[in-house]
């Protein structure tokens, strides 16, 4: 039995992660941030419901539910789930969360999730049910999203810090600027769940710095933000085991269609014609990912392959901008943000396309945060880059306050029409109708899907290949009995 006892020694029961971004809080309720995300969801807090790793609906903290009349919505709540506090889980937990995620007051990111929620009845403590005003086909999805995760209303006031949550992993400390670490939910209420007793998040924004940590042994796997290229040379090294996946995040240029020149669709599609996407794709990417042609991403039931309806065509770009009255192209910003690599990358080789063109586009690097708290609330920009990760959200080209400032009623009231279609058929018509609409459009232009790229050290075991949705969901990781 000496020998089984030494090889059990020797399985870590630790992993410690890299990530590029340092989250800049931890409140799923308060930032739309997909590094929150990455630590906290499916980890720390959960929903009533959860995409698992093939993008599949499960019960979760509700173990079953019941539909009547398409808008009728009965949960029925595991019972014994222990909040990190100790306490249970019960059903006025739920009520309290959704509702205040539907106060306008608290300024949560995604409101428009529980627009067509009616009433929350507390049927007892294990039992909720909601009337929604309309049907509303993606209301199980809104309910898995991040903005939907679950907490003790008592833990409101710490959610930016330490929130709590029902999660396989509890809070352990964050150090700022360094790591975030989580700690083993002894009370987890999955069987044999979680499979490590700690998970550290070490935050190492340069890609060749997550490289050098990877091959040194500072950490066991970068989650994101290691380039193609890294990857490239990974692939070749039998310690580490490479994972390319597809992921929700579609990358695009936006404009800002509330300022001139963009105002002009004329312009907007210009400048689609005048960026090379299979050549921003092959510089950025090497390759790896996927081109798009509208929101609607290669993991959605629903994606048309758009990619091709806007080619590159300099001289079309040419005619269409002489047409707007801008014969001699024109000037204008594109902010990029360096905490993102990839942005900064594309920045500079449309930069260069757009030049054939006669657009000259002055690039200018900005802080995360500025960007969010610029670009993202305010919309002051002309261009940016960056990466939506959310999966089904075609309604930010819905909402003309988003910072894409895109304002067509025709869109709107489609998407409103495949918000209650109840029919798949139906649905898959009207998505179908807004990816060729957002063609026409051409609100922002639609460069490529960021593909998922991981490396683990061999003998880790467990993690999700695809991303369905944006989580780095590590409850069934673990690393392999050491031979």
């Amino acid at each position: 039995g000496g020998s089984w006892l030494a090889a059990e020694a020797q399985t870590p029961s630790s992993l410690t992660v890299q990530v590029s971004t340092e989250p800049p809080g931890l409140d799923l309720t308060a930032t739309p941030a997909s590094a929150t995300a990455a630590v906290v969801f499916y980890n720390v807090q959960e929903c009533l419901v959860k995409i698992d790793r093939h993008g599949k609906i499960v019960p979760w903290l509700a173990e079953r539910w019941r539909v009547t009349d398409q808008k009728n919505y009965t949960f029925f709540l595991k019972p014994g789930v222990r909040f990190h506090n100790g306490r249970e889980l019960k059903a006025a937990d739920v009520k309290f969360v959704i509702e205040r995620a539907m106060n306008p007051e608290t300024k949560h990111p995604y409101p428009q999730y529980y627009a067509s929620i009616g009433d929350i009845t507390v049927k007892d403590d294990y039992t909720i049910t909601f009337a929604l005003k309309s049907p509303n086909p993606n209301f199980l999805i809104n309910l898995a999203r991040q903005g939907s995760v679950i907490y003790p209303s008592e833990a409101v006031d710490t959610l930016k810090s330490a929130p709590i949550g029902t999660g396989p992993f509890k809070m352990g400390e964050w150090v700022r600027g360094d790591r975030i670490e989580l700690v083993k939910n002894a009370d987890y209420h999955v069987k044999g769940l979680p499979k490590l007793d700690r998970v550290t998040f070490r935050f190492i924004a340069d890609p060749n710095a997550a490289m050098a940590a990877l091959k040194a042994g500072d950490v066991d796997a970068s989650l994101f933000g290691l380039g193609p290229e890294h990857v490239t040379d990974l692939k070749n090294d039998d310690r580490f085991t490479v994972i390319v996946g597809d992921t929700t995040n579609d990358v695009v240029m936006a404009m800002n269609n509330s300022l001139k020149p963009f105002t002009d669709v004329r312009v907007r599609r210009a400048v689609t014609h005048a960026v090379d996407r299979p050549e921003v794709l092959k510089g950025v990417m090497f390759g790896m990912g996927k081109l798009l042609g509208s929101n609607v991403d290669p993991l959605n039931p629903y994606y048309v392959d758009l990619s091709r309806a806007m080619p590159y065509d300099v001289p079309r770009a040419k005619r269409l901008l002489a047409e707007a009255g801008y014969p001699n192209g024109f000037e204008t910003t594109l902010k990029v943000t360096p905490m993102y690599n990839y942005t900064v990358r594309a920045g500079e080789i449309i930069a260069g396309q757009l030049a054939k063109a006669g657009i000259q586009a002055r690039l200018e690097q900005i802080e995360w945060t500025q960007w969010l708290s610029r670009v993202w609330r305010q919309s002051v920009y002309d261009m940016t880059i960056i990466g939506h990760a959310e999966a089904w959200d075609i309604g930010n080209y819905a909402n003309p306050r988003y910072y894409f400032r895109y304002d067509n009623p025709k869109f709107q009231e489609t998407f409103k029409q495949s918000e209650v279609a109840v029919s798949d058929t139906a649905r898959r018509q009207l998505y179908v109708q807004m990816q060729k609409q957002l063609v026409e459009d051409a609100p922002v232009v639609f460069l490529f899907m960021h593909p998922r790229l991981a490396v683990a050290k061999k003998g880790v075991q467990g993690l999700w290949k695809d991303l369905p949705i944006p989580s780095a969901d590590l409850s069934e990781v673990s690393w392999a009995p050491a031979k």
